[in-house]
């Protein structure tokens, strides 16, 4: 638990002049200079000042403060309601839910988003939250599974999203910026839709705040003391969801501030919750308007980049600081070692190696049509080759990742690994325009390092817990994806295309591409295939795999290094790629596969098939119009993590 300190009564005023002081400097953040003296008189300052405060400066500064102060609200009523510090409406799919409903009405009912846009914001909202938290319950009573649960719905709700924004990019002019939050203010119209709903909730959430304290003693005590939990609890989550709704709504997806203002408010010594309530709101402006500030300055005069990516770079770090603070916490959460994938059949090896290569042939001769000879050279016949690959490599890592690390939730892209090339990959194309193919895989196999290295240190501090190392994957990824935003606002003139990329795309596929990757995937098939004795030993645990003579940190140097290597070969290709590792080993754990001999080619052409697959719906689900690969796999992955726990082949051997 976060340290508790003793406030004093001064704390609450200072933290409010804060905020104030805040406020003053961020009306003088402009593309203009404006004085002090233009800032207190209506008449002091020239024209174009004054226009600049009334329609620009002050209705920005307003809304962050306003917005903030919701978000703080709601992270404090969910994380009381769940008793789950690690709850927000961005872990729990709140925000994720209520920008998909607002990209469906803007785009099928711009006349509703007009007039009620948060009364469908709300209903996404509603429909996700419940959603989350029924699944999660059915999983199991663990504050990371409710997390989990929220992120991977949060991801596949953010692919389609991301889809259907790309999809229909005329009708949806400017909702990218907007949903990655972006606090742009022209009048006060907006204000005054926030501020009443806020005054009136803060004081509903306020007189919460007595019978909340009673929940933290357990339900079956409050019940005894005559609280209705189940009534109190639904009430303070549905004021939370339509506090972060009306965020949504007014200005697109701001995460982490629910999850950061709550844990702040309580290490500064509001304890009870109707001292901790305010504090968290006050906290909550106050980071969202130094978010905007910031984002600001680093954006120059245009205030081109979002605030909300500015509160996720601050966000995901502390989300991993408290996943390293946790570690203490292992009555409620599974052991290192003690999780694997339950088998549903059980067929002979061979056999299923032989139905998986029929079908990866069949899934060839589908995608590549009945086009002529050169259609095949020249179009899909590099797609098609790219495709299998890049899902050769992904299951083959994956599979590696798990059984080293003895964890099921463990992949290339849950762990971060591919997202962090592709920041890397990112920057050289901004920063170095017209980068070699060389220069750009060296780059992302230095990001995909970096990001290896940097999940093992974590992995160690919180033991290397299944479930935290994959939320810490979600962190580093959505730290990565962030910063990837930041770097093309303030640098790039080739967003759309680059974001296609980014997506996971083999629309620009070249043979020279898919040799690349063929090379690379003929690489990591040797080296795994090489250790798979080894590999099958490693599963026994580090005292039987030292008494059979296998030194595990050699193993483990040479075969991180392979995937390492080959997965930066896979973003510089096609981008980022989710969920494929995850799936492919599952899938042939899942159907009896257990010896790395039959594991390695089967995870190998599962990887392929779920990629040629993806491919051809890219292709086909909108023709003419084409969606990248990287979300349809993102989109079916997330629903199929949530899948993975609720069903129970994710299981603890005991």
């Amino acid at each position: 638990m976060i340290h508790e300190y003793n406030h004093s009564r001064w704390l609450m005023p200072g933290m409010m002049l804060v905020c104030l002081l805040a406020a003053v400097f961020s009306l003088q953040v402009s593309p203009i200079p404006i004085s002090l003296d233009a800032l207190w008189s209506n008449t002091a300052g020239t024209e174009l000042q004054q226009l600049m405060l009334t329609t620009l400066l002050v209705p920005r500064t307003l809304m962050a403060l306003l917005c903030g102060a919701a978000l703080g609200i709601a992270g404090s009523l969910i994380q009381l309601a769940t008793r789950n510090s690690f709850a927000s409406p961005a872990t729990l799919g709140v925000n994720a839910g209520a920008l998909l409903a607002t990209v469906l009405g803007m785009a099928l009912v711009p006349g509703l988003m007009a007039e009620a846009p948060v009364v469908v914001a709300f209903g996404g909202a509603l429909v996700t939250t419940l959603l989350v938290i029924k699944l999660s319950r059915m999983i199991g009573d663990s504050p990371v599974n409710l997390v989990l649960v929220g992120m991977a719905i949060t991801l596949a709700l953010g692919a389609v999203s991301a889809g259907l924004m790309m999809f229909l990019e005329n009708r949806l002019d400017g909702l990218y910026t907007w949903g990655a939050g972006n606090l742009a203010q022209h009048d006060f119209s907006g204000i005054q839709r926030v501020l009443p709903v806020l005054l009136v909730l803060g004081v509903v959430s306020w007189t919460l705040g007595r019978k909340l304290d009673l929940i933290e003693l357990g339900r079956e005590t409050a019940q005894g003391l005559g609280v209705n939990v189940a009534m109190l609890v639904n009430g303070a989550l549905l004021v939370a969801i339509v506090l972060s709704s009306l965020v949504v709504s007014e200005v697109g997806m701001i995460s982490f501030i629910g999850l950061v203002a709550p844990p702040l408010a309580r290490s500064l010594g509001f304890r009870t919750s109707r001292a901790r309530i305010p504090a968290a709101a006050v906290i909550g402006a106050g980071l969202l308007l130094a978010a905007d500030i910031t984002a600001r300055f680093l954006s120059g005069q245009h205030y081109s980049l979002p605030a909300g990516a500015m509160t996720t770079l601050l966000g995901a770090p502390f989300m991993i600081w408290m996943l390293v603070r946790r570690r203490s916490d292992k009555g409620r959460l599974p052991s290192p070692g003690q999780s694997g994938i339950s088998a549903l059949i059980s067929m002979p090896p061979l056999p299923v190696i032989s139905v998986l290569a029929v079908v990866c042939g069949l899934l060839v001769i589908m995608a590549l049509g009945t086009s002529g000879i050169s259609d095949w050279l020249d179009l899909r016949g590099p797609r098609v080759l790219v495709a299998a690959m890049a899902g050769i490599v992904l299951g083959i890592s994956g599979l590696l990742l798990q059984t080293l690390l003895k964890n099921p939730l463990a992949s290339p892209d849950v762990s971060g690994l591919t997202t962090t090339g592709v920041l890397f990959a990112v920057l050289g194309v901004v920063l170095v325009p017209g980068i070699s193919s060389l220069g750009l895989g060296l780059l992302t196999l230095l990001g995909s390092v970096s990001a290896l290295g940097l999940l093992l240190l974590i992995g160690r501090m919180t033991g290397f817990q299944p479930q935290l190392f994959a939320l810490t994957g979600l962190c580093l990824s959505a730290l990565a994806g962030t910063l990837i935003n930041i770097v093309l606002v303030l640098g790039s003139n080739q967003t759309s295309e680059v974001l296609v990329w980014l997506s996971g795309s083999t629309y620009h596929s070249s043979l020279q591409g898919g040799f690349l990757l063929a090379a690379g995937a003929a690489l990591i098939l040797v080296v795994a295939g090489l250790f798979s004795r080894q590999l099958d030993i490693l599963q026994l645990g580090e005292t039987w795999s030292g008494l059979l003579g296998i030194n595990s940190r050699p193993v483990m140097l040479w075969l991180l290094a392979a995937i390492a290597l080959t997965c930066s070969l896979t973003v510089a290709v096609v981008g980022g790629i989710s969920f494929v590792g995850l799936m492919a080993p599952h899938i042939c754990r899942v159907i009896g596969l257990s010896s790395h001999r039959h594991l390695i080619p089967a995870a190998a052409l599962t990887g392929a098939i779920l990629m040629i697959a993806a491919d051809w719906l890219a292709r086909s689900m909108m023709y003419p119009f084409e969606l990248p690969a990287g979300l349809v796999v993102s989109c079916l992955g997330g629903l199929y993590f949530v899948v993975l726990l609720l069903t129970g082949r994710y299981v603890r051997r005991t």
